[in-house]
């Protein structure tokens, strides 16, 4: 559905509404014939093509490959067939290793990252096709997928760190949405990262379903920047566990453990595919509706109800009908005197007789929400809101260049960084993203907080990690130069009291 142009947000408020009812009755009329589960031990993809057979693969999260696979429904087991591991011949494994480049301060972490490159390309295997890409405001591909290990290895040397904000799931999305256009059966990116992440119109939620739904799973290195910094990577942990991937953290010399390479790739090329024959489900009663798996692991059985389409039940098998081969819907019954076809059954009826009555009440709820929303246009604006006093800044920082910009610092926290977050941004790339915090104590008295900033915090041309401030201290963040200043704006503006003869005053 393709919304016009809208004249008001109401508008386009009732456009996108309408849309999503008719995205409702779509996936109620054509229910999905596919099916994913992922459990802490393994991830499980299944499909139903046909009321024959039910198609799938599983991939190890953790652990040995199972022992054993079994299948049953309604106290009858199933036959396993096509019992593969993976890689099977001809199987393809796409992974883009992408590296966070965003900060010259990780100049020492990408060095360590461009040896560990070439320890996962040492390690791969023929099924393999690496691509290699880097990330800070957008993504930039190195070397796509299916490129030679060489070219991959060679590109990875030019890596180094920029000068630019880390839009981290930008970048990710745009990953996955290349790995999606590689025919592969298994596609994975390997992160490279710190977790930091200034995105303010990408988000973790929209990263993983993009990937579910297009079966990318999110191996993730991380890399911490300080000890207060390594918060930000329960992003990337979660990030991995929630599309399938491992998460591996470095020490504090940016060092990976010695199993990482092989963990890597077990995430990616684990498990492998088989398929379940439905054929002995005939005549199961039809509240049967789903298949019990059992994987056989080490620590125990690990079941997975995957269910079936609803026909599957009560159909039975054609006699003598190829079991290599899809079963053919039955041919339709015709009345002997008008030669009109007739339902196969009531229950197909009954489903077309749904969709229409849908189809009739998602047009009034329609033209219902349409004219609610141009009735509402018709409503006389409401009052404006009284404005908010202004809150009088606690003291200012005045820029030392020809603009002269004056800051006023108007809360007892103050940040100062290159984020858009803090309440000066000051983009320059000799700002760290959270530099410094400028705080007023109980006492009213100022003081300036270094956060771990690269370039560090200088007061009056002495490096400082925590310092009192006093009217007319000089405070460079980075290259930017500041002048700190408890004086009202109009301060300069005004004069010396003039001493002048006037007349006594009257008795």
């Amino acid at each position: 559905m393709i919304c016009p142009t809208p004249s008001s947000r109401i508008n386009n408020v009732a456009c996108y509404r309408i849309g999503l009812l008719a995205g409702l009755l779509i996936a109620t009329a054509n229910p999905a014939a596919s099916w994913e589960s992922l459990t802490p031990d393994l991830q499980i993809h299944c499909s139903q093509p046909d009321d024959r057979r039910l198609d799938c693969r599983y991939r190890m999260l953790a652990g040995q490959p199972p022992s054993g696979i079994s299948a049953s429904a309604a106290g009858k087991s199933l036959v396993l067939e096509d019992l593969t591991a993976f890689p099977p011949p001809g199987a393809v494994s796409a992974i883009l290793i992408i590296v966070d480049t965003s900060d010259p301060g990780r100049q020492p972490v990408i060095g360590k990252n461009r040896s560990q490159i070439r320890a996962l390309l040492d390690a791969a295997r023929p099924h393999h096709r690496f691509g290699l890409a880097t990330f800070d405001r957008d993504l930039e591909m190195l070397v796509p997928v299916g490129a030679s290990v060489d070219q991959v290895r060679l590109a990875a040397q030019g890596i180094s760190a920029k000068v630019m904000t880390t839009e981290l799931y930008r970048s990710v999305l745009g990953a996955i949405r290349v790995l999606a256009n590689v025919p592969a059966e298994r596609r994975a990116i390997i992160l490279f990262s710190d977790g930091q992440a200034e995105d303010e119109a990408y988000f973790h939620q929209d990263v993983v379903r993009v990937a579910r739904e297009t079966g990318v799973i999110v191996n993730s290195l991380g890399f911490p920047r300080s000890v207060t910094r390594s918060v930000a990577l329960q992003s990337l942990r979660r990030l991995s566990e929630e599309t399938g991937g491992v998460f591996i953290e470095s020490d504090m010399q940016f060092e990976l453990p010695g199993d990482f390479v092989g963990r890597q790739f077990g995430a990616i090329d684990s498990g492998g595919r088989f398929t379940v024959a439905l054929d002995s489900l005939s005549g199961t009663p039809a509240a049967m509706d789903e298949v019990e798996l059992v994987f056989q692991l080490p620590a125990g059985p690990v079941t997975v109800p995957v269910p079936v389409s609803a026909e599957t039940a009560t159909a039975a098998a054609p006699a003598g009908a190829d079991q290599g081969r899809p079963a053919l819907p039955a041919p339709e019954a015709r009345t002997a005197s008008a030669g009109v076809a007739t339902p196969r059954s009531g229950l197909d009826l009954w489903l077309w007789y749904g969709v229409l009555i849908a189809l009739g009440v998602l047009i009034v709820l329609a033209l219902v929400t349409l004219i609610l929303s141009y009735r509402r246009l018709g409503v006389p604006p409401r009052a404006a809101a009284p404005v908010a006093v202004e809150i009088k800044p606690l003291a200012y920082l005045i820029s030392q260049d020809e603009k002269a910009s004056r800051y006023a610092i108007r809360s007892p926290v103050w940040r100062i960084g290159r984020s858009r977050d803090n309440e000066l941004t000051l983009e320059d790339s000799s700002v760290s993203r959270r530099h410094a915090e400028i705080q007023r104590g109980h006492d009213g008295k100022f003081s300036i907080v270094d956060r771990d900033s690269t370039n560090g915090v200088f007061v009056n041309n002495e490096r400082v990690g925590r310092c009192e401030l006093h009217d007319g201290d000089m405070i460079e963040i980075g290259d930017v130069v500041l002048r700190f200043s408890e004086s009202p704006v109009d301060f300069p503006l005004a004069e010396s009291t003039a001493m002048l003869h006037t007349r006594a005053p009257r008795a």
